[in-house]
């Protein structure tokens, strides 16, 4: 194996958190509260140049981590679910897992890029698969040692307490405070009780983006899983600055061109979406579905009261947009686009109350909470990954920035993922966007006059 895991430890918060101590969880949280981990990696080309050794590197960031758990004491936390009529999590202080690991490479073995790493898979902590629901830590972190004196950051997280609107800032405070910053102020707070059901629950707008999970559909899902394994192709694509500008101008003038022009996630989405069902090339009168999430934490103050900044916790609302194939083939670009510019449009606060009161129905009835797409065996669903505005280049220990971060996509994913990315040297005015698809449709994405118009293969 080039990656030799060396120790692994658990850390827990440097003052212990008062006992007893839960955390109520709102519905958003339940419904991701036993999806696998997300895997990510940051890569630190020149950190061992920063500190006297690597022992003392894993050690101040153990403490640093250990120091940072005091305000995000949920982190160390279990949830538990057995004998209770809704979950919760206890902030026991059950810590989490810290990984050590060398691996026989040097950043140099893929270019003057860590695009192209081919060890990613080893550079967080092996299991990603939640097997036991209420033994599972919050956080997970691998720091991997290279023979270049580079190390790879690898995290898994939970979408329970860290989406993408919750996990920056708390690597932010960890990074801040591990360079001798003092711990955020205002504190993290936990309180997703602005996420409540109303008493009673009152659905007055149809819900759309999700559907009840019987333990029956649940088993039979589950079979179908297993019994799925294609091999999945992974492709990343660079769209700059003058790439996307033109891109919105297509837009801005296609047939379907609306208001005062596409936001950049629009043109982005839509380019994508359309380009992907046509290499995907099923029949015209199929449904395919874009799955995305939008915060409820900023943009067009959808929710009110609004939720706090500091707020760390699932706040994303996820939106499953269908549309027919023969639609997003042979309409132009501008058709998806405005698809988009609509949907979101549409996501107002009684959209959401809506949804969140039908959650509530929903587990009051015993059953679980699924998304409203095809299985991923069918291959009629993308599932996009949105992190462009998030300031993923940002987090500085001591040893510089990041030189690449990466999103580590797995197969559990399924078929057709999409992760739109900044880039380390254009920030928001460039993408990087990362595919995965089936191998056969991959060829065909890779052959899109369109795609290539407006996007370069990146490796």
């Amino acid at each position: 194996m080039v990656v030799r895991v060396e120790s692994v430890s658990t850390v827990v918060p440097a003052v212990p958190t008062p006992q007893p101590c839960t955390l109520w969880l709102c519905n958003f949280q339940i419904q991701v509260l036993a999806e696998n981990y997300l895997k990510q990696v940051y890569y630190y080309p020149a950190a061992l140049d920063h500190v006297s050794s690597f022992d003392s590197l894993v050690a101040s960031l153990k403490d640093s981590l250990s120091r940072i758990l005091v305000p995000y004491y949920p982190l160390a936390g279990r949830p538990r679910i057995g004998g209770l009529d809704r979950p919760i999590l206890e902030c026991n202080d059950r810590g989490i897992e810290f990984v050590v690991a060398f691996a026989d490479a040097s950043f140099g073995d893929w270019g003057d890029s860590m695009k192209q790493c081919s060890i990613e898979q080893e550079l967080n902590p092996a299991q990603t698969a939640i097997t036991d629901p209420e033994n599972f830590p919050q956080l997970k972190v691998q720091v991997t040692k290279f023979r270049c004196g580079g190390i790879a950051l690898g995290l898994v997280t939970t979408h329970t307490l860290l989406d993408g609107s919750s996990v920056f800032p708390f690597l932010k405070a960890w990074s801040e405070l591990h360079r001798g910053f003092p711990p955020p102020n205002p504190p993290p707070s936990f309180d997703s009780s602005l996420l409540k059901a109303r008493d009673p629950p009152c659905v007055t707008v149809p819900v759309r983006d999700f559907v009840a999970v019987t333990p029956a559909i649940a088993e039979e899902m589950g079979k179908a899983a297993q019994d799925f394994k294609p091999s999945y192709n992974v492709r990343a694509f660079h769209m700059n600055e003058q790439q996307l500008a033109e891109l919105k101008h297509e837009i801005a003038s296609g047939p379907f061109a609306y208001g005062s022009g596409p936001t950049s996630f629009e043109a982005v989405s839509g380019l994508v979406w359309k380009c992907i069902t046509e290499a995907r090339d099923f029949d015209d009168s199929v449904t395919n579905t874009y799955i995305y999430a939008v915060s409820t934490k900023v943009g067009r103050n959808r929710w009110q009261p609004p939720m706090p900044s500091e707020y760390c916790g699932t706040s994303s609302f996820t939106l499953c947009l269908p549309c027919a194939v023969g639609d997003l083939k042979n309409k132009h670009v501008s058709h998806a686009a405005r698809l988009f510019h609509e949907d979101v449009r549409n996501v107002g606060q009684e959209r959401i109350q809506s949804t969140i009161d039908w959650m509530e129905e929903t587990l009051r009835k015993g059953h679980d909470i699924g998304l409203n797409v095809p299985p991923p065996s069918t291959g009629m669903g993308i599932y996009s990954v949105n992190l462009h505005s998030f300031p993923v280049y940002e987090f500085e220990f001591g040893w510089g920035r990041p030189a690449h971060f990466s999103m580590v996509l797995e197969p559990w994913y399924g078929n057709g993922v999409v992760v739109l990315l900044p880039t380390p040297q254009g920030g928001m005015r460039e993408r990087r966007i990362v595919v995965m698809l089936l191998e056969e449709q991959m060829k065909r994405l890779l052959q899109s006059e369109l795609f290539a118009r407006f996007t370069t293969l990146d490796c």
